[in-house]
């Protein structure tokens, strides 16, 4: 071998092939990622939705098939890809939110006690800097508030040039009832996903196996600044955009959650605890004729105290006219956990727990009102506003 011929740059690796757009949802694209005999001819798509969990485009794709479609075949599936907004995209992938849902339907799905759709497919590129976490970790116990907010922008700006792709093929589950998330649900939806969410914290309870099998299923209390930085960022903009609807002694009790988030954060992390979902709320929840329910959105999934998951759906599940039921519904998830074998958790502590949860949600809401752009399209609703006040509401 010549001196030349040793020191020939190798050509880069062959990306594979990743898409990011209805656009690039070909034929081909589908016919070779399906695994399935049979050949895909035609692809129609149709966007159903930005969520607010996934931070992302979601998309139906029905499929034309050279032979008839079967359940081996299906007619239509659901494409998850990340949202095209930069500053999202950023915070989404920060916050690992991509890269965890599909780890999770491709090594824990059989595994992780939900009812959730078929996984047929899901790709992502490689993590360009694993390393990162543990110094950010350090910057953000350190440095100042204000310090960790200029960090976070750095971050976001690097992550928005950048981009990381992503996709999930999953399950179209085409004869589910959605609740609508903006009217508020049915108090008997309401119960009937509150004993399943119960179901699967008592599958998860203490349970080290999820989380030794993916790393980033973080506690609740990890990069509790972070909250705090945030809260401080958008402080000022949410008192703009919400000033009507929010009176002082409001705003005078947010102030003072912002001073106690490590203890709550702490609190809430700690023993006992379990798998939490991270995002259990009625967009997220698919009622089937036959009774069964299938929960979407896994990219948030966490590690902590089981009031989390429960205050969160009850909070933005119901509006203010359910109130005088919060007890009844508690009752129901306690009652659930127990039946399924949870003793160490009493009525008490979950009702405790339930009090500071609703402080640190509303506290986290007004902090993530500067990257989350979830306009409901055809509507004048913006569910952000929505949740929030729904969730300032159950605080009062």
């Amino acid at each position: 071998m010549g001196i030349r011929d040793k020191f020939t740059r190798r050509p880069k690796p062959e990306r594979p092939d990743i898409p990011q757009s209805a656009a690039e949802l070909t034929p081909e694209w589908f016919t070779g990622v399906l695994e399935m005999p049979g050949q895909v001819v035609d692809v129609r798509t149709e966007e159903i939705g930005s969520d607010i969990g996934f931070m992302g485009e979601v998309h139906r794709c029905h499929l034309t098939w050279a032979e008839d479609a079967s359940p081996e075949r299906p007619a239509s599936v659901i494409v998850k890809v990340p949202t095209q907004n930069d500053e999202n995209f950023a915070v989404g992938d920060a916050m690992q939110a991509y890269e965890r849902e599909i780890v999770v339907y491709q090594q824990m799905r059989e595994t992780i006690g939900l009812p959730m759709p078929r996984y047929f497919h899901g790709a992502m590129d490689p993590d360009p800097a694993p390393w990162l976490d543990r110094p950010l970790l350090f910057l953000f116990e350190h440095l100042p508030i204000r310090g960790v907010n200029w960090v976070i922008a750095r971050l976001i700006s690097v992550a928005s040039k950048s981009k990381r792709r992503y996709i999930l093929v999953l399950e179209d589950i085409a004869d589910a009832r959605p609740p609508a998330q903006l009217v508020g649900g049915s108090p008997e939806d309401a119960h009937r996903a509150l004993e399943l969410l119960a179901r699967f914290h008592a599958h998860n309870w203490m349970s080290v196996d999820a989380r030794d099998t993916y790393k980033r299923i973080w506690p609740l209390d990890r990069a509790n600044r972070v909250f705090q930085a945030s809260y401080l960022r958008n402080r000022g903009g949410f008192l703009e955009r919400y000033g009507a609807a929010v009176d002082a002694h409001t705003v005078e009790r947010l102030d003072e959650i912002q001073e106690r988030v490590p203890e709550i954060g702490e609190a809430l992390a700690a023993e006992p605890w379990t798998m939490l979902h991270g995002d259990y709320r009625l967009d997220n929840i698919l009622f089937r004729p036959d009774d069964d329910i299938v929960v979407l959105d896994l990219q948030g999934l966490s590690v902590g105290r089981p009031a989390v998951d429960v205050a969160y759906f009850i909070t933005t599940a119901l509006t203010a006219e359910h109130r005088a039921e919060e007890d009844e519904l508690l009752r129901t998830y306690h009652d659930a956990l127990v039946a399924a074998g949870v003793s160490t958790y009493s009525w008490d502590q979950l009702v405790h727990d339930c009090g500071l949860t609703k402080e640190m949600l509303a506290h986290r809401l007004v902090g993530s009102a500067d990257v989350l752009d979830t306009s409901i399209s055809g509507g004048d609703d913006v569910l952000l506003d929505v949740l929030q006040l729904r969730v300032l509401d159950w605080l009062n």
